[in-house]
């Protein structure tokens, strides 16, 4: 089941930054999540990878979504697929930063690093490996970092 909210870059009101040269983009992508998205399998999409670029950084930051003694909430990320119900590939696993609310850095999988480019923006999700043992409401972003090719 796709994430209950959507942010401004996935409803096109806010443009995906494009590089001019050669240099790295970082674009933060905010998303608000409730609690009905916090269960294992819940997947959905928060950035956008644009056309003709590849990635070459992440970074995962989170609020504290799982207030439980004992957290077990875990993430991935990679590209969703058409229905935004699960990931078509896994570009990092096993993201904890959500059971403290902290940021980390995320080392990207081979895949990601050898991407092709692509003729159409590419949408980047999160999926919830684990639930969240204690649920609760709070603001997850990816910041991408791309370049053209």
């Amino acid at each position: 089941m796709p994430f209950t909210n959507r942010n401004d870059y996935l409803d096109g009101r806010k443009p995906v930054v494009f590089p001019a040269g050669g240099e790295v983009v970082a674009v933060r992508f905010p998303i608000d999540l409730v609690a009905a998205d916090l269960d294992a399998n819940d997947t959905g999409a928060v950035a956008l990878l644009p056309a003709g670029c590849v990635p070459v950084g992440l970074v995962y930051d989170s609020d504290d979504l799982d207030t439980n003694a004992s957290p077990t909430i875990a993430a991935s990320v990679g590209p969703v697929n058409a229905g935004e119900t699960d990931l078509s590939d896994v570009w990092a696993s096993g993201i904890i930063a959500s059971r403290e609310g902290t940021a980390a850095t995320v080392a990207l999988s081979r895949a990601a690093m050898r991407l092709a480019t692509s003729s159409a923006d590419l949408k980047i999700g999160i999926k919830f490996t684990a639930a969240s043992a204690t649920k609760a409401n709070g603001q997850v972003g990816l910041t991408l970092l791309y370049r053209a090719v």
